[in-house]
């Protein structure tokens, strides 16, 4: 059973999320926190599950345009309540593509869309990928509009995809501080264009 917490977020500009300068846009909508409950059968164990979930659908006319190497996409889940998507649409050397951005959404369900210069990401560690490439691996994510600084870490190291292409796609923890407030929480991280082919 899934229950929403929180209305429904339409990303971008009324759901139409623009991701380059060339045109590249998806459809893309959120439920950031749904009640979850439910059941696991393990063979002849049955067991009951309960929690919190987060349901993205997205649809796109691309996945980058030739100037962008890859993303790192984070939905977050906070203490708090208040929840976060971000992605960082990732250009030469590193920069930052403009048409990165997200949202904050606060306990009671109200919105505030994120623009890429109102989320600084710093890479703290890194991990390399026994199948080759190198994957940020900790981050710091600034935030100063919501005065939140928060660190994300990933709950194990190695949650690498080798599918039709290869990308990191796993769980981290949260913790850090908005305002005088301590805030803790749980999230996901989505990375690509950092592998390589071996």
């Amino acid at each position: 059973m899934l229950s929403p917490q929180k209305p429904l977020v339409l990303q971008g500009d009324h759901g139409l999320d623009r991701k380059s300068a060339q045109g590249h846009a998806s459809y893309y909508y959120s439920f950031t926190r749904l009640t979850t409950a439910g059941t696991l059968t393990l063979g002849d164990e049955i067991i009951d599950l309960n929690g919190l979930s987060w349901l993205d659908r997205e649809w796109s006319s691309g996945s980058l345009a030739d100037d962008q190497q890859g993303w790192d996409w984070f939905a977050l889940q906070l203490d708090d309540g208040a929840d976060m998507m971000f992605y960082r649409l990732r250009q030469a050397y590193d920069a930052t593509d403009p048409n990165s951005g997200g949202v904050w959404v606060g306990a009671g369900g109200n919105s505030v869309t994120l623009a890429a210069s109102d989320v600084r990401i710093e890479t703290l560690a890194h991990w390399a990928s026994p199948r080759g490439g190198r994957y940020p691996a900790r981050w710091r994510l600034l935030i100063p509009t919501r005065d939140c600084r928060l660190t994300v870490t990933p709950i194990m190291a190695d949650q690498e995809l080798d599918v039709l292409v290869r990308y990191w796609e796993g769980a981290v923890d949260v913790t850090g501080a908005c305002g005088t407030q301590r805030v803790s929480g749980m999230g996901y991280v989505e990375l690509t264009g950092y592998a390589e082919e071996m």
